[in-house]
């Protein structure tokens, strides 16, 4: 019963939001105008599914969660990101103030709801890697790291949201028995998600009401699904650390192909292009829809692998290892359908010059 309640929350709340903010969305100047050439939309669209979905997903915690200081701390955390990046989304914050927002919600977490990375488990094959006295940097790190990565990745119609409930749903068939209450985060976080896609997408009876997640509400999924990771792996021992990089595989791998490919040209890691894996697919399928679709398919593939390796407890350093080498197939098949694309763009011109 408290679980239906709870999760009737946060839909009705989520959905309400986005209801009552989006004819408000220009007076508080949260849309996102189609200025550059990254942009795929042709029309200034509201940037308030990131409010929604922290307003349904904090409102169901609030009145059926016991408010504990783990849930105090993921709650405030979530609140300063979703904050931040409702300003972020209003007047374009410098990189400083938001990595400063990110490492506030990560040391909450670590300090205040004691989420954190101790263990790296056996990843080389020579032993369980203690992390001791740099547990907390690098939980910090990989808090800020998983945020910015589904930051990034957040750049077609429900590929973000996607990827954050694949971890999520994944999670939530590991999730040990009578444990119900991180059962409800993630699923209040699910269901408070699914007004926005439907938005987002078009889908039902939205149609002309489109709206995007923003900063805020690509910050606030990627700093739940990293707690939630961290708590399962650490806390809970649901999964091996090992296999929590298998559920977010796609944004991670993305987001350290892009950062590479910036660095070793000479730019700045967080400067923006068209170089991410759904700018490459979008140019060489032809739209961000067709995009989407193998993209989740590869994030839910990805995310079976990891979970069959947990199931049958396969080695650690073989599930690691193997996640490198699916990295460099990654990285491969990236270069090659912008190559292919390239390609096909010269043959296009080429025949088009031909027939004139």
């Amino acid at each position: 019963m408290l679980l239906a309640t709870g999760l009737m929350i946060a839909f009705v709340v989520s959905a309400l939001v986005l209801r009552a903010i989006y004819p408000w969305a220009s007076y508080l100047g949260l849309l996102d105008h189609p200025s550059d050439r990254r942009k795929i939309h042709s029309e200034a669209t509201p940037l308030i599914g990131g409010i929604a979905i922290f307003c349904g997903f904090a409102l169901c915690s609030l009145i059926c969660l016991p408010w504990e200081p783990c849930l105090q701390c993921v709650v405030l955390g979530a609140a300063i990101l979703t904050l931040v990046g409702i300003l972020d989304d209003r007047f374009q914050l410098d990189h400083g103030l938001r990595f400063l927002a990110q490492i506030t919600a990560a040391l909450l977490l670590v300090h205040g709801a004691d989420v954190r990375l101790d263990t790296l488990g056996n990843l080389f094959g020579l032993g369980e890697i203690q992390l001791s006295y740099f547990a907390t940097p690098i939980t910090v790190f990989a808090i800020v790291g998983v945020i910015n990565a589904f930051n990034m990745i957040d750049g077609i119609d429900g590929l973000a949201a996607g990827l954050a409930l694949i971890a999520l749903a994944a999670l939530l068939l590991m999730m040990p028995e009578g444990n119900g209450e991180m059962r409800l985060v993630l699923l209040a976080v699910i269901v408070a998600a699914v007004p926005y896609l439907t938005c987002n997408l078009q889908l039902c009876c939205c149609a002309g009401r489109k709206v995007f997640l923003g900063d805020a509400g690509s910050m606030l999924l990627g700093y739940i699904v990293v707690f939630a990771l961290i708590h399962a792996s650490q806390n809970q021992h649901a999964i091996r650390p090992v296999t929590a990089l298998w559920l977010v595989a796609i944004p991670l791998m993305d987001t350290f192909s892009v950062m590479g490919r910036r660095a070793l040209s000479g730019q700045s890691p967080f400067a923006a292009d068209r170089g991410h894996l759904h700018h490459v697919l979008s140019r060489l399928l032809g739209s961000s829809r067709k995009a989407l679709l193998p993209i989740m398919f590869g994030g839910v593939s990805l995310a079976a692998l990891g979970l069959v390796g947990e199931i049958l407890k396969l080695d650690e350093a073989i599930m690691f290892y193997g996640g490198v080498s699916v990295f460099g197939l990654f990285i491969w098949f990236q270069r090659s359908a912008q190559r292919l694309y390239v390609t096909i763009i010269r043959r296009r011109r080429r025949l088009a010059a031909e027939a004139a």
